[in-house]
């Protein structure tokens, strides 16, 4: 895997999406980590997390990855009360 690039975005109690964030050109994978509090999110591309639902993302679970495809699909929200940070990665395979 070829790292290509990475952004931290903070999470509040507003649905993040794809337009949130900044892809980096030729990814095929991304990372994420919460950090600072544990984050929801759903991946169909059509339902909201809330403060209540959807899977975690917990600040105490290694980084997760997911196919680019997927982050395209994705929507956040913080768990709970607190604001999060979500720390994300991107990568490619080694022939971009």
């Amino acid at each position: 895997m070829a790292y290509l690039g990475y952004e931290q975005i903070s999470v509040s109690n507003s649905v993040l999406d794809i337009d949130d964030l900044t892809v980096t050109a030729h990814s095929t994978q991304a990372e994420l980590q919460a950090d600072t509090a544990n984050v929801r999110y759903t991946m169909d591309g059509a339902t909201d997390p809330t403060t209540s639902s959807g899977m975690l993302l917990l600040t105490t679970s290694d980084p997760k990855t997911f196919l680019i495809q997927d982050v395209f699909n994705i929507r956040f929200i913080r768990d709970g009360g607190s604001d999060a940070k979500l720390n994300i990665h991107y990568f490619a395979g080694r022939d971009i």
